[in-house]
């Protein structure tokens, strides 16, 4: 079932105590409520799970964020390593829990939970260089190296996110997806990791996989890819050659 997130953007004044904070430029900041869910399975890790939850939540507002920086030309459009840079900021920015709820239907649970987040654009820079760094020292990484990803124990799954996306930006989707692959076996239920596959399968024309990518995420409450299977029956039903 697709989960709406929803969003409040908390406004914020140090006088009014309304509206954004009047610095200006870097100075900027902007306060944002959103919600994110995880499944929980028998055998599931409590703790992975919501971190995941809050890792989910945290990533919709920074896609909020993104977009009002943007608009206000205080941080760049990123362009196509603005997945790599919002997976590694919504990791490093720290989040106030405003509401947690454990639900059960049958043998799986979800995990749902509100949180708060405070943005300024300096936080985008500071993922932005980050992401450079890490990008730097991945091109000494030899080949058979890469066909063979070690994942790290650390939960952090931005920044786990980062490096799938930095391999699909390079156009290398085998690796992406091996390394995807194992990265499912640490983050079972995250949807993201199936939304990534799905690019590099569509990417290799491999059409079907990439629709059960898509599946998978969705089922893992991912509106993305709810989003792109939405789209797909659309092309179908219009008797397009997909």
């Amino acid at each position: 079932m697709k989960i709406q997130t929803i969003i409040w953007v908390v406004l914020l004044m140090f006088l009014s105590g309304s509206g954004f904070s009047q610095d200006n430029g870097n100075n900027t900041t902007i306060e944002l409520e959103s919600e994110g869910v995880c499944l929980f399975k028998k055998g599931d890790s409590k703790q992975i799970t919501k971190k995941l939850a809050c890792f989910n939540a945290k990533k919709t507002a920074v896609e909020l964020a993104g977009k009002y920086f943007k608009r206000k030309k205080l941080v760049e459009p990123y362009e196509h390593r603005k997945d790599e840079i919002y997976s590694i900021l919504a990791d490093e920015i720290n989040e106030d829990i405003i509401k947690e709820t454990w639900t059960s239907t049958g043998d799986i649970s979800k995990y749902f939970v509100r949180i708060r987040v405070k943005f300024t654009p300096v936080d985008f820079i500071r993922a932005e260089i980050l992401n450079l760094q890490y990008e730097k020292k991945e091109a000494k990484t030899a080949l058979r190296k890469k066909m063979e990803p070690s994942i790290g124990k650390k939960i952090e799954p931005g920044h786990d996110l980062a490096h799938a996306y930095r391999l699909l930006r390079k156009a290398q989707w085998r690796v992406a997806i091996i390394y995807l692959d194992r990265l499912e076996m640490k983050y079972p239920n995250l949807g993201e990791i199936h939304l990534a596959k799905s690019i590099a399968y569509y990417a290799m024309h491999e059409i079907e996989a990439m629709k059960v990518s898509l599946e998978h995420a969705c089922r893992l409450n991912t509106e993305e890819a709810c989003d792109d299977l939405k789209k797909i029956k659309r092309l179908q039903e219009f008797n397009l050659d997909f």
